[in-house]
């Protein structure tokens, strides 16, 4: 497909110095969240190595951002890149300051087998909206992706619990009107532009709480389109999830993740916590650290099964002698520390499979 920046009239938006900056700030923003993860208190080192590799992606981005606005980047990205890593980039990095402004970040959509150009562009206008709806967002709430895909293009609604705005303000946001402290109304009208320049588009749609954003984009191809009747649901929709970990920072880490993809995550830092939990109902996937329960690893997997007979096992351990024969279980997943979310993913998804 060739480039299709003349689809919108308007100014080039990788020319605009001021919204290559905005984007920056956002970068650096993502940067110094998990800068103060890794120097938190007690943090493990599979989470320092997770944050760094974060940092070190997002300091890759902002300096690419940076060339490309004073013209010494590479051309626009016109590659085909699978919808499903763009948003589950997205989320992971994301992650740290959703965790820090207290605030669940959820996906509801199914991207399998849906591509899209200009990628990059995707996944920075995205960071730019979940920003905006976390600045926003009281505590406690949630900052919602709701993904839609048609024929021919995709909608991403990104939804806050916020004060809103109003219908009045609805196109002067994307004209550089900011009322929020410290706001330069830049982010929007850059987000915009960008989407454009992709023969896409970006609005505020109404909504009974907060604000509603709407990010359209074209798709590649229908090859690989599901069929109509199939549900656009998230990859574990539905799916009862048990955690069982000790380290603080790792359990937020997989809680996120994993509430982002559509799962009901309950978390257990102690044998006390797990044994607790074994009561709650049974479980469709068990994430399982060996430290919680190294004083009786052997009975806690009995109780486990005997609750949850068809229970999904993956252990997430730093052994380097791995697992010990008590845990090995037939159809068990093994991934070791420090690992990648989507390693876990994965071998979640393999280990219901088998059972399915």
């Amino acid at each position: 497909m060739a480039q299709q920046a003349s689809v919108r009239n308007g100014p080039d938006p990788y020319a605009d110095v001021a919204g290559a900056l905005h984007d920056v700030s956002n970068a650096l923003t993502v940067i110094l969240g998990w800068a103060a993860e890794a120097r938190s208190e007690g943090v493990s080192r599979e989470t320092v190595s997770h944050s760094l590799e974060i940092i070190e992606e997002q300091a890759r981005v902002a300096r690419q951002l940076a060339r490309r606005a004073i013209g010494a980047g590479e051309g626009v990205d016109e590659e085909e890149t699978q919808l499903e890593v763009v948003l589950g980039a997205a989320v992971d990095v994301l992650a740290a300051p959703a965790q820090r402004a207290g605030v669940r970040l959820s996906l509801a959509g199914r991207a399998a087998g849906v591509h899209v150009r200009r990628g990059a562009d995707f996944r920075q206008i995205l960071t730019n909206l979940v920003l905006n709806g976390l600045a926003h967002a009281p505590r406690g709430s949630e900052v919602r992706l709701e993904l839609s895909v048609g024929p021919s293009n995709l909608t991403l609604d990104v939804q806050d619990e916020g004060t809103g705005v109003p219908l009045a303000r609805r196109e002067s946001i994307f004209e550089g009107d900011s009322r929020r402290e410290g706001g330069t109304g830049i982010g929007l009208r850059h987000a915009r532009a960008l989407a454009r320049a992709a023969a896409g588009d970006l609005e505020l749609t109404s909504s009974d709480r907060g604000a509603r954003f709407r990010l359209s984009w074209p798709r590649c191809g229908t090859a690989s389109m599901p069929p109509p009747s199939a549900p656009t649901v998230p990859v574990f929709f539905g799916r009862r999830v048990l955690v069982v970990e000790d380290d603080e920072h790792v359990a937020l880490l997989l809680e996120t993740a994993l509430a982002a993809r559509g799962a009901t995550v309950r978390l257990a830092r102690s044998a006390n916590e797990f044994e607790a939990l074994l009561s709650s109902g049974p479980q469709d996937v068990a994430l399982i650290d060996l430290s919680p329960l190294a004083s009786d690893l052997h009975g806690a997997l009995l109780r486990l099964r005997a609750r949850s007979p068809n229970v999904a096992v993956v252990f997430i351990s730093g052994s380097a002698s791995g697992l010990p024969d008590e845990a090995l279980l037939r159809d068990a997943r093994w991934v070791q520390k420090p690992f990648e979310v989507a390693e876990v993913v994965a071998a979640m998804v393999a280990a219901l499979s088998v059972g399915a």
